[in-house]
């Protein structure tokens, strides 16, 4: 019998029969592997909107209440659920993981994590320094200190003014890559102080699988925990969708999960599922992958406009009125925080209190708050030209980078987007 052309491979048909057999049910949608881009979920047949295509049962999904008390007790209380299941994977027996195999046969290799996933990449392109690093030789060369990972990943630019006051200043959406290390290392510092004789790559990889591809879940009669990348699972099967704007409506209950379409699909396309309403950068960050086109991207200004406002009065201002930070740019302009932000730079501390508080348009000028909103987006666009000039000069002429070619693509076409996005608001303002 012929195999259609998006056949996944055995490991994949091998897996996916186990699932069935544990109660997993797939209507019109199969595992495939698609040209360029991995594996993902196809649709068997024409599938409408609003049709269940998975539904994975409460049994066969992984939670901590899964894993033996026995090897749970060696942790100290408040240890992530992350750092627990990743350590189970890497410690739990040869008897107890073997129910397992199948499933972690169709995972993605370390090999991929590290093409994709900039947490791995080297310290060449802006990467960290783990374990590893030297062992691999992946962080020698000249340019070893570089920076070529966007501001929102990396937590650095190039052509912004290093001597910025607020360069300590953090968020959920600046240094991605600095909240990754610090929970990546936390969980090494934990698993190591439990089980001393960890593995590094081995253990880092199955935190990576923990990160990827888990979901988010809250067993009955459970209350949601305090830190929410504690309410995670594991769910066979589901695990293979790819993320789009275009998703799945995904609910969990007692029973199970339950993914719905919300379009219709044609035999043969790829269905999706939403990992939630993220900017590139973040998806980049924490899955080795952005979109083409993904109407939830924005970049953030809030360097280069801490840079500006970095007087005490200013940044007590912008504090106390709950204005600090979180100055989004898209590509139709600039948020309203970003606004109050660029009024603030020539307003006096009281005319600008009335103007946001009461309404008053003393002293405001909006060709003023237009000009400067306008500098910072092109702040911003230099950024990218720099990085992009720089970093194609090393993919010609430094080795090191040249090994990592793909990476360097991967970073330059989102250093064109972001240029894009800077170009359109800069038109949309003129508008």
């Amino acid at each position: 019998m012929s195999r259609p052309e998006w056949w996944p491979g055995e490991d994949h048909e091998a897996f996916t029969e186990w699932a069935m057999e544990r109660g997993v049910e797939a209507f019109g949608v199969a595992p495939a592997r698609f040209p360029g881009r991995g594996l993902g979920m196809i649709a068997t047949r024409k599938i409408k909107k609003g049709e269940a295509v998975v539904q994975v049962p409460t049994s066969v999904i992984l939670t901590m209440d899964k894993i033996p008390s026995s090897f749970k007790d060696q942790f100290p209380e408040g240890t992530a659920v992350q750092t627990i299941l990743a350590a189970y994977f890497t410690h739990g027996s040869e008897e107890e993981l073997a129910e397992y195999e199948l499933w972690r046969k169709a995972w993605p290799t370390r090999q991929d994590f590290e093409d994709s996933l900039p947490i791995l990449w080297p310290q060449v392109l802006g990467g960290l320094h783990w374990p590893d690093s030297e062992a691999s030789g992946q962080d020698s060369g000249p340019t070893s200190q570089s920076n070529f990972l966007t501001p929102c990943i990396s937590g650095r630019w190039n052509s912004v003014d290093k001597g910025n006051p607020f360069k300590q200043y953090e968020s959920e959406h600046r240094n991605l890559l600095l909240g990754q290390e610090l929970r990546l290392g936390k969980a090494w510092a934990d698993v190591t102080t439990a089980l001393p004789d960890t593995d590094w790559r081995s253990f880092s990889y199955h935190w990576l699988i923990l990160n990827t591809r888990s979901f988010y879940w809250v067993g009955a009669g459970q209350e949601p925990p305090e830190d929410r990348n504690d309410a995670m699972a594991m769910l066979p099967f589901a695990d293979y969708f790819n993320h789009s704007d275009v998703e799945c409506d995904v609910k969990f209950d007692q029973d199970g999960y339950t993914l719905r379409a919300t379009e219709d699909y044609e035999e043969g396309d790829e269905v999706y599922m939403s990992y939630g309403g993220h900017p590139n950068d973040f998806l980049l960050a924490e899955y080795g992958f952005f979109l083409e086109k993904n109407d939830s991207d924005c970049l953030y200004l809030d360097d280069v406009i801490f840079r500006d406002l970095n007087t005490a009065d200013k940044q007590e201002e912008l504090w106390l009125n709950q204005y600090y930070g979180n100055y989004q740019l898209i590509s139709q302009g600039v948020c309203y925080r970003t606004e109050v932000a660029a009024a603030l730079v020539y307003m006096n501390e009281e005319d600008w209190r009335n103007h946001i508080l009461e309404g008053s348009t003393e002293g405001v000028d909006e060709k003023k708050s237009e000009t400067i909103i306008k500098g910072w987006i092109r702040t911003y666009a230099t950024e990218a030209d720099a990085t992009m000039k720089s970093l194609q000069s090393a993919m010609q002429s430094n080795a090191v980078v040249q090994a990592h070619r793909q990476k360097g693509e991967t970073l330059l076409r989102r250093w064109a987007q972001i240029k894009e996005i800077c170009e359109s608001a800069l038109k949309a303002i003129d508008l």
